[in-house]
């Protein structure tokens, strides 16, 4: 009967002190981060990003289409203005791909690591394509896994930027691009009608 209590003590301290993988905390972190980042996309205002966008994409095609009339004059006091509406558009021209792109990475990190995690504490020795499951196995995908995170983490951070850049221009200079293009459109129309 002792050695029988000795050698389950032996057991339970055996399995006490095994050493947890050592990539489970960095993917663990790894995980949380892509849950943050999916929770901050879903949190952007889109529908302003998205209505920005469109009207200084059609302000721009305005300023495109008038720069062309011969009756419509720019000087060079416009420049400034239409700078900022060229700014802004730049900032925001592509943020319907970059919501769409942050949403579907963050996903796929989410599922990746967590995929990843639960082979190392299930220690499977296959995974789904039959792949043998080694410590070198596990260190190369962890490696893009965390890679793939710092990747969307500095994706993300652009992208932050960018819209919110986008967005303070159209907040402090929206009145006088309007200003400008309808002043415009009002020049263009009395020489239509002076002709």
């Amino acid at each position: 009967m002792r050695a029988v209590l000795l050698i389950l003590f032996a057991c339970t301290l055996f399995v006490g002190c095994t050493k947890e993988n050592p990539n489970i905390p960095a993917l663990k972190t790894a995980l949380q981060e892509s849950l943050e980042i999916s929770e901050s996309t879903k949190a952007f205002p889109a529908d302003s990003i998205i209505s920005v966008r469109e009207r200084m994409n059609k302000a721009k095609d305005d300023v495109r289409w008038l720069g062309i009339e011969a009756s419509v004059e720019f000087v060079r006091t416009d420049a400034p203005i239409i700078g900022k509406l060229s700014e802004a558009s730049r900032f925001l021209k592509d943020a319907p791909s970059r919501l769409s792109g942050l949403k579907k990475e963050s996903e796929r990190c989410m599922s990746q690591i967590s995929g990843l995690i639960s082979i190392i504490e299930t220690n499977a020795t296959n995974d789904a394509n039959g792949d043998t499951i080694n410590d070198a196995y596990i260190n190369e995908n962890a490696a893009r896994e965390l890679e793939a995170v710092e990747s969307l983490k500095r994706t993300y951070t652009d992208t932050e930027r960018f819209f919110r850049l986008g967005l303070e221009i159209d907040s402090v200079h929206w009145s006088s691009i309007d200003s400008l293009i309808t002043a415009k459109r009002g020049e263009y129309s009395r020489n239509i009608a002076g002709e």
